[in-house]
């Protein structure tokens, strides 16, 4: 299925993490990604935009898309609806405490950004993933959120006050699901999926959905038993059934699926449970693999994307005119352009 592979760099620096990636009505390629500082999460993080006007070959310069504060800053999601751009960011004191949430929205092609507001029932404490539009023209834009009520918050403060919030939470568990439009993304409606406990500790549950060719969603989730989990809904995400854990390996890494045409969908991975510890580094995000599947995900085709080793993570892409483009992060600190001719 695979005819051709070809790769860019867009930026490398001490830190350069979790992509993403967008064609703009300008015909554009806009790519956003998290630097600054030499980890994450730390204070000094933010969130740059880089253009490309020649399909991926050179990038532009970074440019901060959220004004200097002080905090901070972290996109999970860039959706395009019409000419309006729209990065969902995170902004926190540099451990993840104070979590507040915020779109920041543009109508210039990504040249000029504007803060308006948080999302719709989201003020804090949720990463919204990746749009899909149904073939009957729903929006459905995924989330993970935390119920970490006020006092919990006010507990970490006074004796967490240097760690991630997560290393003693007593925030019960992640909450997925999706928020559902009929409108072309004015208003929105709320639908839960799936609770996972924090048995194990703190779940990033990163959820990615696609459509199967009888209207069934299925969602995707990151989970900590070397699988995928899975839930599915028939009633085009507004009920769930139960999750459970897929046969497909992971380890601990953001799985993304993504649309293709003729009924096919593709789901980036980097299939490798022999170390599930999940560390962003070495080797346990290797390798790199595309999946397609043309019959709902029973069966999948394979291809690794390349023989370089290390830790790849955090994929985002789009499908258009047979190409798959798509963004990765490569040891924390390099983002990779995709361009694979199907």
């Amino acid at each position: 299925m695979v005819k051709s592979i070809k790769m860019t760099q867009v930026t490398s620096r001490a830190l350069s993490c979790e992509p993403l990636i967008e064609r703009t009505e300008n015909g554009e390629l806009l790519c956003l990604c998290q630097c600054g500082g030499t980890h994450e999460p730390a204070p000094e993080n933010r969130v740059y935009v880089f253009h490309s006007k020649d399909e991926g070959k050179t990038w532009s310069s970074p440019k901060s898309i959220y004004p200097e504060d002080g905090q901070a800053v972290y996109c999970t999601e860039l959706s395009v609806i019409g000419n309006e751009l729209t990065a969902y960011l995170t902004v926190h004191n540099g451990t993840f405490l104070d979590w507040k949430c915020f779109m920041m929205k543009s109508y210039d092609n990504g040249y000029t950004w504007k803060n308006c507001g948080t999302p719709p029932f989201f003020p804090e404490y949720t990463f919204m993933r990746a749009m899909l539009t149904l073939k009957n023209g729903n929006i459905l834009l995924p989330y993970q959120t935390y119920p970490v009520t006020h006092e919990e918050h006010e507990r970490i403060r006074l004796e967490e006050t240097k760690k991630f919030i997560g290393t003693n939470t007593k925030t019960p568990y992640c909450e997925s699901g999706v928020l559902i439009s009929s409108d072309g993304g004015k208003t929105y409606s709320k639908h839960s999926a799936a609770k996972i406990p924090h048995t194990n500790g703190w779940i990033w549950s990163e959820p990615t959905i696609a459509e199967l060719s009888d209207g069934t969603v299925v969602m995707l989730m990151r989970n900590y038993n070397g699988y995928l989990f899975r839930c599915d809904s028939t009633d085009g995400g507004r009920t769930w059934g139960e999750y459970y854990p897929t046969d497909i390996p992971n380890p601990r890494n953001k799985p993304r699926l993504i649309m293709m045409d003729k009924g096919r969908i593709a789901l980036l991975n980097t299939p490798n449970n022999t170390d599930i510890s999940g560390e962003a580094n070495g080797n346990k995000r290797f390798p790199y693999e595309l999946w397609i599947t043309d019959d709902d995900m029973r069966t999948w085709s394979k291809t690794q994307l390349t023989d370089f080793p290390g830790s790849y993570s955090y994929s985002d892409g789009f499908f258009e005119d047979g190409h798959l483009r798509f963004v990765v992060e490569h040891n924390r600190h390099t983002v990779i352009y995709f361009d694979v001719e199907i």
